[in-house]
């Protein structure tokens, strides 16, 4: 048990203080009117304030567990929410690299090709000045 719980070790008994002197093994074999007797003298009150009592402890430490995983969710939200950005930025800084590395490729593929077309022009100019000196 906690140290702050004033949990009763046992069950208060009757009315005039007394406590119970019999055994438990002894009390059941007490005939019906004597149990009857045993219960009317008992301090109902002091077990309702008693019952009071600990409902309400247990509603402070019930409380207390609600405000405790309040801040826990508080922090993981936190936590998530700083995950999540942290990922979106480095998505959009990998597609821009990515974007980036398309364009770069795209222009050197169509500088390659104008290269290749001039050089075809540079033979088909070669040829033609070929043919031109070879037929007479």
């Amino acid at each position: 048990m906690a140290s702050g719980d004033k949990t009763p070790s046992r069950i208060p008994g009757p009315k005039s203080g007394m406590t119970q002197s019999k055994p438990v093994a002894e009390q059941s074999v007490v005939s019906g009117d004597e149990s009857l007797l045993d219960l009317r003298d008992f301090d109902w009150s002091q077990l309702e304030s008693n019952y009071v009592q600990m409902m309400e402890q247990h509603e402070k430490s019930e409380e207390e567990l609600r405000n405790h995983i309040t801040n826990l969710l508080q922090v993981f939200t936190a936590w998530s929410q700083t995950t999540v950005e942290h990922d979106e930025t480095r998505a959009l800084k990998r597609f821009r690299t990515q974007m980036h590395h398309v364009q770069n490729s795209e222009e050197s593929l169509e500088k390659k090709r104008r290269h290749y077309m001039n050089v075809v022009k540079a033979f088909e100019s070669a040829l033609a000045l070929l043919n031109d000196r070879i037929r007479p």
